[in-house]
């Protein structure tokens, strides 16, 4: 089965906002079994939306469209679908009473042109949308043969929707048969995991492996397809068995997550505390661990210590050595893990001191030198890098390799 993705606005085009749709949208629908061939961005224009759209029935058996479904004059993505399947725009009274009712609770009123967004094509399935007043639909097209799945712009409502009523739309109408595994990879660049594994690329018929790299991640993916579903499985298992004889030691998931999702598991299944001492991260390294729900069991504090002054006060780490060996250091890092381990009492402390540039370095300690340390059963590590790159990138190399430590 194939999928395009349609994706509608003017200012994904003019770089005002990124198009995180598309990418989860192909995320998922791959890991149900459809293959998404086409990504298409176009502006808030009738003549080409309607010509992608046209286009893209005569390739794909799922067209999805995202944005365009607002109360503006602009907003016009149901009714170029409408005009290009040759349909009448109806009004949906059930539509327009949830959005009344949202207008209520927001304690606004209701302006007339949002009635249009209430507005849809005959004979559409319309998804209500808990999240925002746009409700999408779904509009089946050559006798159900194909669908066009109509999603809101925002990314929270789009990805609701998807969540609550298109994935059992999806799974109902019985794709093609695949089933993929994604192995989470850190401390192993790119280059070095298709290199060690280029035994397996080069052979490699079914199950497929692809790489995909980010900062710090390399995230692989094995897919099957075309066998029962009890086959595609147990191929893709006997390979990843494979891989991890290979690179098993830098796999920290088989299901894709990133590593502060794995760490946080972990420290929640241990039922241990875990605290932060950041200078050059200015506590970016807690806020990854925090992004996630029930953060709150297993993070106790974390301390943005970025001068001298508060790594004395804050965290007790000696004016001596602050003196004799310099604030980014091994003497340090370690007195910094020490002094929140102390202070806080949580069964892991981590500690991060740098230099993320772009000035301040120096021929012995050059911009990108970090040192994190770990101090864990009263016993502490400290380890040295040098990162490169610019200030966001060294930052995130940083958080990214101690979570890997704490891992």
């Amino acid at each position: 089965m194939k999928a395009g993705i349609l994706a509608i606005g003017t200012e994904l085009l003019m770089g005002q906002i990124v198009n995180s749709n598309a990418a989860y949208l192909s995320r998922e629908l791959n890991a149900l079994g459809v293959g998404v061939f086409y990504h298409y961005t176009v502006g808030d224009n009738y003549e080409r939306i309607e010509s992608h759209l046209k286009t893209m029935l005569k390739q794909c058996d799922l067209i999805f469209t995202t944005g365009g479904l607002g109360p503006t004059l602009d907003d016009i993505t149901k009714e170029v679908i409408a005009g290009a399947l040759g349909l009448k725009m109806h009004l949906d009274q059930h539509s327009l009473e949830r959005i009344e009712m949202r207008f209520r609770e927001f304690n606004r009123p209701m302006t007339e042109n949002n009635i249009r967004q209430a507005y849809f094509p005959e004979n559409a399935i319309i998804l209500d949308n808990d999240m925002g007043t746009a409700p999408a639909c779904i509009i089946e097209a050559e006798e159900g043969k194909k669908a066009i799945i109509v999603l809101p712009g925002p990314p929270k409502e789009m990805t609701h929707i998807f969540e609550r009523h298109i994935r059992k739309f999806i799974e109902k109408m019985n794709p093609g048969n695949i089933y993929s595994s994604f192995l989470s990879i850190y401390g192993m660049g790119e280059s070095a995991v298709e290199a060690t594994l280029m035994p397996l690329f080069d052979s490699q018929s079914n199950p497929t492996l692809a790489t995909y790299a980010s900062i710090g991640k390399v995230l692989l993916r094995v897919t099957s397809s075309g066998l029962a579903p009890e086959e595609n499985k147990h191929t893709v298992e006997a390979m990843t068995e494979k891989i991890k004889a290979l690179v098993g030691e830098y796999i920290v998931s088989e299901s894709g997550e990133e590593i502060d999702v794995v760490v946080l598991n972990q420290l929640k299944e241990r039922h241990m505390k875990i605290a932060f001492a950041e200078s050059c991260t200015g506590g970016n390294l807690a806020a990854r661990l925090i992004r996630n729900s029930g953060a709150s069991e297993v993070v106790e504090c974390g301390f943005v210590t970025y001068s001298n002054h508060a790594k004395q006060t804050l965290i007790h780490v000696s004016e001596a050595s602050l003196s004799q060996y310099g604030a980014v250091s091994h003497e340090v890092c370690r007195e910094m893990a020490e002094g929140t381990r102390k202070v806080s009492g949580a069964d892991i402390t981590v500690s991060v001191t740098g230099i993320a540039g772009p000035n301040g370095g120096s021929e012995e300690k050059p911009v990108g030198r970090v040192y994190i340390g770990i101090d864990y059963l009263d016993q502490v590590k400290t380890y040295e890098y040098t990162f490169v790159g610019d200030r966001e990138t060294i930052q995130n190399r940083t958080v990214i390799e101690a979570l890997r430590l704490v891992y």
